[in-house]
């Protein structure tokens, strides 16, 4: 069972169902903090919240806004060496939050970049959760968000997600498939619980579920057409973690 100690991590590209998991874990009774404001204003897009630390959040942004010989633009992402580069200078961002965070699991899809970094400075950072959704899902909500083509937001989901799984070091990793959890939620977090070591009964997850969770605004059907539009990368990389979805040991 993970110790109270131990800090959870939720991850996963833009619009890949991060706020949504996260919300439902602090209704499982897991403990976002008291000592850091979590960014809980709804929007049309996010109706319940986004449930990031909102110092985690300006932190993480940072470290790509501020990459040396550029500035951060949300649809480039700079490379790992220049954000290691930054991160070595400016340590105490992650002294600060660290000291100041008191809850048990965090939130930010920008993890998917900065991961390695944290780890480094957070022993009790242990695991981290991957929400993995079908990447034309993604790529047609980014699209109905932020404006951007269908294209660039498939090319977005796979480097958000090649980028997490090449630079994560040691955090015990379970991808999340978002996709089963929207068809059968109950189940699908189920075994999320128990991989953490929560694991709740049926009718209490469901007492837990009521009124925060409605399927109907994330479920979305596609199929083997939906997956011959995507790039043959963007398609084999899909593929490849849904059918490893669950607990990944190795690191």
């Amino acid at each position: 069972m993970i110790s109270m100690k131990a800090i959870t991590i939720i991850t996963g590209p833009l619009r890949s169902g991060t706020s949504c998991v996260t919300g439902a874990l602090e209704r499982c009774g897991f403990d976002l903090g008291q000592n850091v404001r979590i960014l809980r204003n709804e929007t049309p897009m996010n109706p319940k919240g986004h449930f990031e630390p909102d110092l985690l959040y300006a932190i993480n942004e940072r470290l790509l806004l501020e990459t040396p010989n550029g500035v951060w633009n949300p649809l480039h992402i700079p490379p790992e060496d220049a954000m290691a580069e930054l991160a070595a200078a400016r340590e105490r961002y992650f002294h600060q939050f660290i000291r100041q965070f008191d809850g048990e699991i965090c939130k930010d899809p920008l993890f998917c970049f900065t991961l390695p970094f944290w780890e480094r400075h957070w022993p009790e950072l242990q695991r981290a959760i991957f929400c993995l959704r079908h990447p034309l899902a993604v790529a047609r909500s980014m699209n109905e968000r932020y404006w951007i083509s269908i294209e660039l937001g498939l090319t977005l989901w796979q480097t958000y997600t090649s980028r997490f799984f090449q630079c994560r070091k040691r955090s015990q990793t379970f991808v999340f498939d978002f996709d089963a959890f929207a068809s059968a939620p109950l189940p699908v977090f189920a075994e999320l619980l128990n991989w953490l070591g929560r694991p709740l009964p049926e009718e209490e997850l469901l007492q837990r579920f009521d009124g925060f969770f409605d399927s109907e605004y994330v479920h979305w059907e596609y199929g083997k057409a939906e997956l011959e539009m995507l790039p043959d990368a963007v398609r084999d990389l899909y593929a490849a973690l849904r059918s490893r979805a669950g607990a990944l040991q190795e690191n």
